[in-house]
């Protein structure tokens, strides 16, 4: 007796437009790619002596900063070593003070060139994020990650700085490249070990973050890898790697700078400008307002809630690429946390793990038409989207209610105890959602689904020029006129102290010493022959002149003054 045969599915037959836009994309894809990393490239190239936007920070770090991380390399061009005084940040930035002094060597030191490795950085980023989507996603979402990332406004705008993040996004970017290409061929594990820890030895310690991401990554290779000692043979590759990173770190910086290393490592893990979080509700809202005073949320709204929405459920996939972008995304915010002082440079490393996320689900749509894809509901997803939902909800309820600073001590559980149950709610209607819309829900329509993207790409492109174009029509130059205007107001053999010294004297060949509240501040003048200050209002400056002899701080002539984002910085001439 012959069986049944099982009832064949009718084969879904590929719409024109599909076919039309998958053979473009084909056809096309190099040019394309090049044509957006060119794109990202000229916006983060463009005019690079302007000033950084007046509200890119709460902070001054875009003033300040780039002339401090690589305050090093200034000190290696000009007198021969890496190390003058106190203040050493190439004990942890080295490999971004070795290849600035390369540059410094090269073209001279100036406003432009301090800025050309994090551009170069932030352009070739571009084309990694490409290839890391590219392993596993499809071209499309892959040019549409790209896009995002080459017009991504906060990600464009820290580029044009010479600041280390960028550095360490291309790292991390690379560690997660080298990951996925080890799947298929294991040598190229030795790339991801020193990429991995190269980014957190030679680039900046705070990726420290990476560690637990490739512990889970592992550990989910060996539990799904039959064969041990083929997992044996791939970690060996990727400690192999890491080797390499540990040995150029360990001959370079810890050698010769162990004991300034360490004094680096405990000040800035015990203490912080504005503390740490006492107790778990104050963790938790530093945790979960990442981005809010940096105002992330409103400079990509589109790509921000999308990437968040879908992360988790992409993550969850067999994609390596999504995998590896939610765990940075998810114990960077853990780090994160840990710190009530955080600028928006420490926060913008978690961006392309939005992005990727963000193009990835568009590029679903696009495809399949899939608004909520087809899943089994179960109360414990609800359970654990609810709580991934909670900082998107809390975010959204101080957004709105226009909070702009740290809570009253005590606050921080009423706050959060709202967010909590706004995120839950909404995860629990999504699961009764679910539960009658199990085959999910899908636009069959191609054209609707075009529409669609072309909306969301529109919108976001636009967020992101329209800010870039504000910025740029409206740019100024204090920073450059300042600096070389005071060049030529100070003697040849003027040696100048200040926290704001290094940025204004960066063009200058004259000694700029950086005083910090714990770098340089003891009795600086005898030590260093200090002749002139830079006094700006912030509390390391007030510091300093209260650890000033009166009689010297009352001699002190007022040579100038400039006005930065609404700060005055006084130049004195000491007696």
């Amino acid at each position: 007796m012959k069986k049944k045969s099982k009832k064949q599915k009718p084969q879904k037959q590929p719409n024109p437009i599909e076919i039309r836009a998958e053979l473009f994309v084909k056809r096309f894809f190099w040019l394309l790619l090049i044509v957006i990393v060119i794109l990202g490239f000229g916006l983060r190239a463009a005019d690079l002596r302007a000033d950084p936007p007046p509200d890119l920070s709460w902070s001054f770090a875009p003033y300040t900063d780039e002339s401090l991380n690589t305050y090093s390399a200034r000190n290696f061009v000009l007198y021969g070593s890496w190390k003058m005084d106190e203040f050493l940040p190439f004990v942890i930035y080295p490999l971004v003070n070795m290849l600035v002094a390369l540059v410094f060597k090269l073209f001279g030191i100036g406003f432009v060139q301090v800025k050309l490795l994090s551009l170069l950085a932030g352009a070739l980023g571009i084309f990694i994020i490409a290839l890391l989507v590219k392993e596993e996603t499809g071209k499309t979402a892959t040019l549409l990650s790209a896009l995002m990332l080459a017009t991504c406004y906060p990600l464009v705008m820290y580029s044009r700085l010479g600041l280390v993040e960028t550095v360490q996004i291309l790292f991390l970017l690379l560690t997660g490249l080298f990951w996925v290409k080890g799947q298929k061929k294991k040598i190229h594990l030795i790339l991801c070990g020193f990429f991995a820890f190269g980014t957190v030895l030679l680039v900046k310690l705070s990726a420290v973050f990476i560690a637990p991401v490739m512990l889970i990554l592992f550990a989910i290779d060996f539990f799904q890898n039959k064969d041990k000692r083929n997992f044996l043979s791939r970690i060996l590759l990727f400690l192999g790697g890491a080797t390499i990173a540990v040995g150029i770190w360990f001959f370079l910086v810890f050698l010769p700078y162990k004991n300034e290393y360490l004094q680096y490592v405990l000040r800035h893990s015990s203490e912080s400008p504005a503390g740490h979080p006492k107790n778990l509700p104050a963790y938790l809202f530093n945790t979960f307002t990442f981005g809010l005073r940096s105002k992330l949320l409103p400079r990509m709204v589109w790509i921000a809630i999308l990437g968040f929405l879908a992360l988790p459920w992409l993550a969850k996939k067999q994609n390596l690429a999504l995998r590896y972008s939610f765990l940075v995304f998810l114990f960077g915010l853990f780090m994160l946390g840990y710190m009530n002082y955080r600028p928006p440079r420490y926060e913008i490393i978690l961006l392309p793990s939005l992005i990727i996320a963000a193009a990835v689900s568009i590029a679903k749509n696009l495809r399949t038409g899939m608004i909520i894809p087809p899943v089994n509901p179960a109360l414990w997803k609800a359970v654990l989207y609810g709580f991934w939902l909670w900082p998107l909800f809390l975010q959204v309820l101080l957004y709105a209610s226009n909070f702009q600073n740290y809570p009253r001590q005590g606050s921080e559980t009423g706050i959060l105890t709202l967010g909590f149950v706004i995120a839950f709610g909404f995860a629990f209607a999504g699961y009764g959602l679910l539960r009658l819309k199990k085959d999910g829900i899908i636009l069959k329509s191609p054209w609707i689904r075009t529409v669609i993207v072309i909306i969301f790409l529109i919108l976001t492109v636009r967020l992101d020029l329209g800010q870039f174009y504000n910025w740029f029509s409206n740019r100024t130059y204090n920073l450059i006129n300042y600096s070389r205007e005071l060049d030529r107001l100070l003697p040849e053999n003027a040696v100048v102290g200040g926290s704001w010294a290094p940025p204004l004297m960066i063009e200058s060949r004259k000694r700029a010493l950086c005083i910090t509240d714990w770098a340089n501040i003891n009795d600086p003048i005898n030590r260093f022959g200090i002749t002139h200050l830079i006094i700006g209002e912030n509390e390391a400056d007030q510091l300093l002149l209260k650890t000033l002899d009166p009689q010297i701080v009352e001699n002190m002539t007022l040579l100038r003054q400039f006005q930065i984002r609404g700060q005055i910085l006084r130049i004195y001439a000491l007696p």
